[in-house]
């Protein structure tokens, strides 16, 4: 072989490696753009508060409360009951909170407190807070608490039993 041919061989070769090199190039961030949508994707799939909003069932009687919105993302805080036995406990309230899209109202993240139904101490802590914070808000606007105190008590008096049956049919006792 002489030099010119050797020349255009390696010519070749050189040509043919760069376009192999691209090719590889390209299928690599190729990879890399859906291995990370993968990864996003299981991020959602295994969210330990979304599994937990699976298994539980909502109270009628508990009203969804809806903060404040984003322009993209919504947030939803939820009372549940759960009967699964998780960690040794079961029958528990949860107390949910789920970000979800704005747009598809799909739940994208939530985060759970698990209260034992029979925790005295927490849920009388808890109604104290709620109640605390609803004087609150009633001082800052003016609006008589006693009266709206009265109507919540009496309305939680009537529909005791209704509600105290619904948890029932939700939990294994």
């Amino acid at each position: 072989m002489s030099d010119y041919e050797n020349l255009i061989d390696r010519e070749l070769f050189l040509e043919k490696f760069e376009k192999l090199s691209l090719k590889i190039e390209q299928l690599t961030s190729e990879i890399s753009k859906m291995k990370e949508k993968l990864e996003k994707t299981n991020k959602f799939n295994r969210s330990f508060g979304l599994e937990a909003i699976r298994k539980s069932k909502p109270l009628g009687f508990a009203k969804e409360i809806h903060g404040l919105k984003s322009p993209t993302k919504r947030y939803i805080l939820s009372i549940r009951t759960v009967s699964e036995l998780w960690k040794g406990r079961k029958n528990d309230f949860l107390i949910a909170i789920r970000q979800q899209e704005k747009e598809t109202q799909r739940d994208i993240k939530a985060l759970g407190i698990r209260i034992p139904i029979d925790d005295m101490k927490n849920l009388t802590t808890l109604a104290r807070v709620v109640l605390s914070m609803l004087y609150i808000s009633s001082e800052l606007k003016g609006i008589e608490i006693t009266e709206i105190l009265r109507e919540i008590i009496s309305q939680i008096n009537k529909e005791g039993q209704s509600m105290v049956r619904e948890v029932k049919q939700n939990m294994v006792l």
